[in-house]
């Protein structure tokens, strides 16, 4: 081996191949147009949450662009996806790129829900479970 391809393979070794700390970092809410707006509905911090770990982004406001906060097409499929199996909807895939804001998010989920109240009633419940430790889901599942 060569002088320089040694230093090479030496200066690959001692550099990590990917960067933990970046990888999973939250980032802070980017510079945006308009000023951050909490969420105001149950339905709406949920939403929030989501996206906020999709993004690893803190502070989403409920009018937020979803695509200026960093996401793209294969972030917004893991949010829908997300979203079908906790609120078991048929959400069409293209719906952030119709929807790209919380506000128009929960908004078009409640205009299609398919019992009126339903989708704010399984936001609230996934709200209690959040808070819950797993003995006591466990507990309240088994006393039902």
């Amino acid at each position: 081996m060569t002088s320089e391809n040694h230093c090479k393979d030496q200066k690959a070794r001692s550099e990590p191949s990917t960067d933990l700390e970046t990888a999973f970092a939250v980032h802070r809410r980017p510079e945006l147009t308009n000023a951050h707006v909490a969420p105001q509905t149950t339905l709406q911090e949920v939403l929030a949450g989501v996206w906020a770990g999709i993004l690893s982004a803190e502070k989403i406001g409920i009018e937020d662009d979803f695509f200026e906060l960093g996401g793209d097409s294969i972030l917004a499929t893991q949010i829908i996806s997300r979203l079908r199996q906790m609120f078991r909807m048929d959400l069409p895939a293209i719906l952030l790129f119709e929807a790209p804001t919380i506000q128009k998010l929960a908004q078009y989920m409640i205009e299609n829900e398919t019992r009126p109240g339903l989708t704010e009633k399984t936001a609230a419940l996934l709200k209690r479970i959040e808070g819950m430790s797993e003995e006591e889901v466990a507990r309240s599942l088994s006393s039902r």
